[in-house]
């Protein structure tokens, strides 16, 4: 897989995994909605539906940012014909992929916890264990991607993770 891609299937699955934390750990550790089938694919759609139009939107921007700078940098006119132009089709066609990654890795993010729920009903302490593991293993890599420290990373993602669940918790969004 090329660099270019690690950045969306990361976010996909950190988004997954963390907006299915947020919306179901009211339910998961409350035990006072179970999590079924149906619940969890409405979850995890969500989750990707709405992840996929923000990667897009942020990095088709973000890229067309970059065109615009480089080229004032080139003393050029203007990046229109930049954009209209094979660059421009290159960046909506990368903006596209990383768009549909992010979308199918914030479904398998969010599956995460919920299928783990749905599998070992009436404990709560696995799904949560089973996200702040998958928290850890995302945050390992992201530091041999990014060249950082691992224990650094770890920390962070899974402290993420337990604050999210707590906020969830209290905020009860599925109970």
């Amino acid at each position: 897989m090329k660099n270019k891609y690690l950045f969306p299937v990361s976010i996909g699955l950190s988004d997954g995994i963390i907006t299915a934390l947020i919306l179901a750990s009211g339910g998961i550790i409350g035990n006072t909605h179970h999590i079924d089938l149906y619940l969890a694919f409405r979850i995890s759609f969500g989750s990707a539906f709405a992840g996929t139009f923000s990667y897009f939107i942020a990095q088709y921007a973000g890229l067309n940012e970059e065109l615009h700078r480089t080229a004032m940098q080139l003393n050029l006119k203007s990046t229109g014909y930049l954009l209209r132009g094979h660059l421009g089709s290159e960046i909506f066609i990368e903006s596209i992929i990383g768009a549909l990654l992010a979308a199918i890795f914030g479904f398998l993010g969010a599956m995460i916890p919920l299928s783990s729920s749905l599998m070992i009903k009436n404990n709560v302490f696995i799904p949560l264990l089973v996200s702040y593991l998958s928290l850890a293993v995302l945050g390992f890599f992201i530091s041999k991607t990014t060249a950082g420290r691992a224990p650094f990373w770890i920390t962070v993602m899974v402290t993420v993770g337990v604050i999210v669940t707590v906020v969830g918790y209290y905020l009860k969004l599925i109970v």
